[in-house]
């Protein structure tokens, strides 16, 4: 019954959201059907007029149509910054093209007559036209926006439920639902007759009382039959002790009383709302940097635009080992809070950073607290779970980031696209303030029942698990290569090369797609992987799909060769994640019994986040200086060859006579 009121009360909130975001997007897209072509034809005007007003101020000074320096650049940065239009020309007095530029997929045609117009006259200095400038637009681009406005209304949909199934999972964690739960239990156990010892509530309040009061009856109850049992005992009243017996199996009495249950759920929502923040940032940011090292007046390499997020995923990464020790002695829930904190103050000082400075500063910020929530959650859970438990515990963890992964990055286009990067970034802060909100809220201070003091890793620990071969080639070949393609290419090249072409929420709805193939293959895989019990083929077959991905950037044009290769990137990756974890441990065990498996873990996880940080720096300086082409080739070739060397020692070890039968390293 329990789980009914949940699924009831969960059918009413979904279904209540979802009726009212479809009847708000229909109303949305068709007011905006009408709007759409008065308004592109007020901006393609407004283009026109002044690029028309700019070259008759050099027709004023002598200057002939024909002779125009730079004509061709001014119509560029013109389509450059509306991506809905096709074409722009300079005419003559004639209609004689002096100047056009087309975009690349309206090349072959003829002339721009293909293309619906708008054009506005070039006045010369007695007031006489003497030519004019053309803005041509596909006369599908109003039905291609409205369906661009039914794409973003699906996918604010879709995030729209994914937040309320983490708010609603969040509220019944709340003590005030827990008490509601329990006294429903209560109500229908006592229904059924069914008097066995049930948690603990707790708390206060008239819902409390009466959880007392059943509580008080049915343990008034079970008490008055442990007492006539000891009666018929004494007695020697052998039937009544048949009838008792009886009795309490029908009613559950000799179940005893249950602890309180620790609850792991309430994590949830303040892990998916403060990683949402991060991922919101994912279309625009490597953009968003470029801009600023421009304004700046600097140069913007493609090696100048990494460094920020270097340095931030460098943090990251070599601070998590030791936060782990200092948000264990300051408190879990604490340490996620003030993590929270931190970050909403990094992504509100980026929303108004005027150099590289203030931004790398304002990062390195934001890094901090991100690594601090990101530990402190993980410890927590690690806390007040056993070893039967842990792996749900830290499957809560997981499905939350790839839910935030799923949900952040469209989000955060629209939004650019709609309000700017900067207000996107205040966002950010406000989605980490939230998340702070809820830990306040839904976490407890105090340290948890099973705290695990484990210490941090160190470096000896590194070199003690590289320098066997097998360990070696499983983390630097192949852990180490799936996080430098993740960030370096998905994450990296990806939202810089799409930025000229595409808005912020094309490139959002791209990158959404990891998180989707994600969330939808490792489950699957985790669960058959865990039934073959040979998880090698996996590892290795995950990997070369992932390096193989990057060919569809070769085959197929913006954006879909970038969506299938993100796609191929996510499906990859869930394939060889889970396995590849478990090989960790199974190899760890046998082959460097001088390190616990958490410390094995401690070093694989350390492993993954350099690669985080090497991958960008790997793409930004091949792209600065031997172009794109060449850097995506060599990221391929990295992880292919990590891959293959991985899968090389594996084949060597079972060759030299040990085991590596189903799996294991014996």
């Amino acid at each position: 019954m329990n789980r009914r009121m949940d699924a009831a009360v969960l059918f009413i909130v979904l279904g209540t959201l979802i009726a009212g975001l479809a009847v708000i997007s229909w109303q949305t897209v068709e007011g905006a059907r009408g709007l759409l072509i008065p308004a592109l034809d007020r901006k393609a005007e407004s283009v026109a007029r002044s690029v028309a007003s700019l070259s008759g101020e050099a027709v004023g000074y002598g200057i002939a149509l024909d002779e125009l320096v730079g004509a061709d650049a001014v119509l560029q940065g013109a389509l450059d910054e509306n991506p809905q239009f096709a074409a722009a020309a300079i005419l003559s007095e004639t209609g004689a093209p002096v100047a056009s530029v087309k975009r690349s997929r309206y090349a072959a045609a003829g002339d721009l007559q293909e293309l619906r117009s708008v054009s506005a006259p070039i006045v010369g200095p007695s007031g006489e036209a003497v030519g004019a400038v053309e803005i041509a637009m596909p006369v599908a681009v109003a039905q291609a926006l409205v369906r661009d406005l039914w794409v973003d209304g699906l996918v604010l949909l879709v995030v729209a439920v994914l937040v309320a199934l983490e708010l609603t999972a969040f509220a019944f964690a709340l003590p005030s639902a827990q008490r509601f739960r329990g006294l429903n239990i209560r109500l229908e156990a006592v229904k059924r007759g069914d008097l066995r010892g049930l948690p603990p509530v707790g708390g206060g309040g008239p819902i409390a009382a009466e959880i007392d009061a059943i509580d008080h009856r049915v343990n008034k109850l079970r008490a008055r039959h442990v007492r006539l049992e000891r009666e018929a005992a004494e007695a020697g009243d052998s039937a009544s002790i048949e009838r008792l017996g009886a009795f309490a199996k029908a009613h559950n009495i000799a179940q005893g009383s249950q602890p309180a249950p620790v609850s792991l759920v309430a994590i949830r929502a303040p892990v998916f709302l403060f990683f949402f923040a991060e991922e919101m940032t994912r279309p625009f940011l490597p953009n968003y940097i470029a801009h600023i090292a421009e304004n700046a007046g600097g140069t913007s390499t493609q090696l100048v635009i990494a460094a920020p997020i270097v340095i931030f995923m460098a943090i990251v990464a070599l601070s998590q080992p030791w936060l782990n020790g200092i948000t264990e002695r300051f408190g879990r829930a604490r340490a996620l809070r003030t993590g929270a904190l931190v970050a909403a103050f990094g992504f509100g000082g980026t929303a108004f950073a005027t150099n590289m400075v203030e931004l790398i500063g304002f990062r390195t910020v934001t890094a901090f607290g991100f690594a601090a929530v990101f530990v402190a959650a993980q410890g927590f859970i690690v806390d007040r779970t056993d070893s039967r438990q842990r792996a749900r515990g830290i499957g809560l963890f997981v499905s939350a980031i790839m839910a935030a992964m799923l949900c952040g990055p469209p989000i955060g286009g629209i939004v650019s696209d709609r309000l700017g990067e900067n207000a996107t970034f205040l966002v950010s802060a406000a989605m980490a303030l939230a998340a702070y909100a809820c830990a306040y809220v839904a976490l407890p201070s105090t340290a948890g029942q099973n705290a695990v003091h484990g210490r941090a890793v160190r470096f000896g620990d590194l070199v003690t698990v590289l320098k066997r071969p097998l360990m070696a080639t499983l983390l630097v070949g192949c852990a180490l290569p799936a996080k430098m393609l993740l960030i370096g290419v998905c994450f990296y090249y990806l939202p810089l090369s799409l930025s000229g072409q595409f808005e912020d929420s094309a490139i959002g709805r791209v990158l959404m797609l990891y998180g989707l193939a994600m969330l939808i293959v490792v489950p699957v895989i985790s669960a058959y992987s865990d039934d073959a019990r040979n998880r090698t083929p996996f590892v290795v077959g995950g990997a070369l799909a992932g390096a193989f991905a990057i060919g569809h950037l070769y085959l197929w044009p913006a954006p879909w060769g970038a969506a299938a290769m993100v796609a191929q990137i996510g499906i990859a990756q869930g394939i060889s994640t889970t396995p590849q974890s478990a090989l960790v441990g199974e190899i760890g065990r046998r082959i460097v019994p001088d390190l616990s498996e958490g410390g094995v873990y401690g070093v694989f996880r350390l492993v993954e986040r350099l690669g985080t940080a090497i991958g960008p720096l790997f793409i930004g300086a091949l792209w600065t200086a031997w172009g794109a082409e060449v850097a995506l080739a060599a990221m391929a070739a990295v992880v292919t060859g990590g891959a293959l060397a991985f899968a090389f020692a594996w084949w060597a070890v079972g060759r030299s006579g040990t085991s590596v039968e189903m799996g294991e390293v014996t």
